[in-house]
């Protein structure tokens, strides 16, 4: 049943990241609904759980973009394995932390995809990322912060020092 509720709610993610952040980006710049779902999975469940599921999810996203099928899946797996790793290692009650932690998340998984997903041209990446992948990972992490907050507001904080899985 827990199973069937997280795919509803990855469904929810997927949806919002298609249909929501369009309306609410400024310009270029939008924020990763997909992303916050794999980071705040990964930090409670740890590195192998984390990475497995990001790599589902991504594929779910890569099935909207046939010609790169696979870069979302790639990156979400590594991304969802590191930040796995990150939440064994640590506990991010603190805001401005896990403010960091969502931050290097969003940007580290933006940098990685723009560079596999602009090669060989590896100046225009560098280019995307410092006017594009800088911004949103701030938008992303705004977001990421916002809904840990209203989390702890109603009792379903993700992470936290007890009941964690290693």
């Amino acid at each position: 049943m827990k199973s069937f509720y997280l795919f509803l709610i990855v469904l929810l993610f997927l949806l919002a990241q298609a249909s929501l952040a369009p309306r609410i980006s400024i310009g270029p710049v939008s924020p990763d609904f997909v992303l916050l779902i794999v980071v705040f999975f990964a930090l409670y469940r740890g590195s192998i759980k984390g990475a497995i599921f990001g790599f589902l999810v991504g594929f779910l996203q890569d099935l909207g973009n046939p010609e790169m099928l696979g870069l979302n899946a790639l990156t979400k797996s590594v991304l969802g394995f590191l930040m796995g790793h990150a939440g064994t290692k640590t506990f991010p009650d603190n805001f401005v932390f896990l403010a960091g932690l969502f931050f290097a998340a969003a940007l580290g998984h933006d940098v990685v995809y723009l560079f596999l997903f602009k090669w060989p041209h590896v100046g225009q990446a560098f280019i995307v990322a410092a006017s594009v992948a800088l911004p949103s990972a701030l938008y992303t992490c705004a977001l990421g912060v916002a809904a840990d907050a209203v989390m702890t507001i109603f009792g379903a904080k993700v992470v936290t020092t007890f009941g964690k899985e290693g």
